[in-house]
């Protein structure tokens, strides 16, 4: 599925995780935000190793 997204989508998931998390009152949330961001951050590098490879 990760294979599907493109480049400019998981930037733009990455980006509305880290300005949630900003805006998150809660620790639990601003860390599932962030956590989700590092998530989106992993799958981005390793569809760009695919396409450098």
């Amino acid at each position: 599925m990760a294979k599907a997204w493109s480049a400019d989508f998981l930037i733009r998931r990455i980006d509305r995780c880290y300005l949630l998390a900003a805006c998150a009152r809660h620790p639990e949330k601003r860390e599932g935000h962030l956590k989700r961001a590092r998530h989106y951050r992993g799958v981005l590098a390793d569809t760009q190793e695919l396409a450098l490879a």
